[in-house]
């Protein structure tokens, strides 16, 4: 398999994509922000999402946003911020700086027989993975917003972590690298928009890149078609196709992706 190619391919079909959605998408007015975690923009105050397969996310201040996944924070100790920098009329730009601690689910699947990824024989050390990024969003009409992110992930080891105890399987293998490498980074561009009353489209692309390994590049692209049934319940139905380098060669990945989600907006005392 030809790797110039392959990124080649995958870099024209998520672009391809984009371009037709948003050529073909209907202009309308987009009155709020909910449902916008992919884009600059911060949960009103106050208000909170989440879904099945999102996290929990909340509205600390005008400024300040926080989320959570509750459920895999019980094995692996997981949280983010999204901080607004900057709003004017033709942009948005806020920060994000994510945190997670990943040895407890690793040591738990660190076993033989059912349940086991990992080798017993290795050894799982403390590790904090810490990712920064800058997130720009512009609005291209009163409803579509097109969003490019850019940012740097750090890992904190007590020790070495032993290469034979990579994970290599797509969505999980490019996220844990950067314990094995130390550093690496991350971009993409994301387009959502309306299409017509409740409904919406989310379609983006990401790159993982990392240094001083063979597995330097993974990529991911998603679309998703957005239902909003009310202001406070979606349901959203779609794709992800993946690409990684992987220790054995390269692959590509094609899954099926739905989520429900609900949110609730409380009272500002």
């Amino acid at each position: 398999m030809n790797i110039n190619t392959d990124i080649k391919s995958i870099i024209c079909l998520s672009l391809f994509t984009i371009i037709i959605t948003v050529s073909t998408a209907a202009e309308s007015m987009d009155v709020n922000h909910n449902w916008q975690s992919e884009t600059a923009f911060i949960l009103p105050q106050k208000r909170y999402e989440i879904g099945l397969f999102q996290p929990l996310r909340y509205g600390y201040s005008e400024s300040v946003e926080l989320s959570i996944h509750p459920i895999i924070a019980l094995v692996m100790p997981n949280i983010s911020l999204k901080k607004s920098l900057a709003t004017r009329t033709d942009f948005i730009i806020s920060s994000r700086h994510a945190m997670y601690y990943p040895t407890p689910l690793l040591r738990l699947i660190s076993k033989e027989g059912i349940g086991g990824m990992i080798s017993p024989e290795f050894e799982i050390p403390h590790m904090i993975s810490l990712y920064n990024e800058i997130i720009l969003t512009k609005p291209l009409t009163d409803s579509h917003y097109f969003t490019i992110k850019s940012g740097l992930n750090l890992a904190v080891k007590s020790s070495k972590l032993d290469e034979r105890t990579t994970i290599d399987l797509p969505l999980i293998f490019p996220r844990l690298a950067v314990f094995y490498r130390g550093s690496g980074l991350r971009g993409g561009c994301d387009l959502t928009g309306k299409i017509f009353q409740n409904w919406k489209y989310l379609v983006d692309a990401d790159i993982f890149y990392f240094f001083n390994t063979d597995e330097k590049f993974a990529m991911e692209h998603k679309g998703m078609i957005l239902w909003n049934t009310s202001e406070n319940f979606q349901i959203s139905i779609g794709y992800k196709l993946t690409f990684c380098e992987y220790p054995f060669g390269n692959q590509w990945h094609l899954f099926p992706l739905m989520d429900i989600q609900w949110s609730r907006q409380l009272k500002i005392r």
